[in-house]
């Protein structure tokens, strides 16, 4: 009787509230669930790019160490990637403080970076001192080009097919990410180019399938192979040429330790 009683009141506040039937629907065993119906043979796989010989010697600057910014194992994936497959050109979708595209400009030629005008900004109601702290990193980096508007209009037409590495950092929503991602296959210089997703996973080794499901429905199902959670990183990343991959594994024990050597500059 008591089963019922909340069940009869849980059904009374959604009527009440119909904005909380998107909690329930965004709730992770829900869309894990929805993943598992969607991709039933599916098995998540990762890799261990710090194994790689270009870990040996990693220089993550700058680092806030402030909220909404990504791990510093992520931009150190970042700085991997390009130097292992000799990028040239990068794209990012999402800007934020200009962190990540600041640390990957000194490993490639040209860096472009997108995200909402400030005007648009203020228009949604953010604050300044928010809207100020935008491109902050990235604002005089001499190869770095910052593009401004929203993903889901912007003119992509002038990258596409220009790009070697593509970075989608935006709106995280299902959808968003299956719009940036289809928007990512055209802007691939090639069919070598690689796509890196951020937030595909909660923290570094959950899987966060809100966003697994808007990569794993906009990639083509014969690429499906070549996309892996990466160790160490909140990243998934789509590898043309594969890589050595193993069953996602979590809370398994440590295969190492990191070291930091933290130096602090006033700005």
């Amino acid at each position: 009787m008591q089963k019922i009683k909340k069940l009869l009141k849980a059904l009374g506040l959604l009527l009440r509230r119909p904005a909380l039937f998107n909690l329930i629907l965004k709730d992770e065993e829900v869309l894990q669930q929805e993943f598992k119906k969607d991709f039933p043979t599916l098995s998540l796989q990762e890799i261990d790019p710090f194994a790689w010989d270009e870990a040996k010697e990693l220089n993550v600057t700058p680092y806030a160490f402030l909220s909404g910014s990504s791990m510093a194992t992520d931009f150190a994936l970042l700085q991997m990637l390009c130097r292992r497959y000799q990028v040239n050109t990068y794209l990012e979708i999402g800007t934020w403080r200009g962190e990540s595209v600041a640390n990957v400009a000194p490993f490639v030629k040209e860096a472009f970076t997108l995200n909402l005008p400030d005007d648009t900004l203020q228009k949604m109601g953010m604050n300044q001192a928010y809207i100020d702290s935008h491109r902050f990193y990235s604002k005089n980096v001499s190869n770095v080009t910052h593009l401004f508007g929203d993903s889901a209009t912007f003119n992509w037409s002038p990258y596409f097919q220009n790009c070697d590495l593509i970075f989608i950092d935006g709106d995280h929503s299902t959808a968003a990410v299956e719009r940036d991602t289809l928007t990512a296959l055209k802007l691939r210089k090639n069919n070598e180019a690689i796509l890196v997703w951020h937030d595909a996973k909660s923290d570094a080794e959950y899987p966060r399938y809100e966003v697994l499901l808007g990569i794993y429905r906009a990639m083509p199902v014969e690429l499906h192979a070549n996309i892996y959670l990466v160790k160490h990183s909140l990243c998934a990343v789509y590898l043309p040429q594969g890589a050595q991959g193993t069953a996602l594994q979590i809370n398994a024990l440590p295969q190492r330790r990191f070291h930091l050597n933290l130096k602090i500059e006033q700005l």
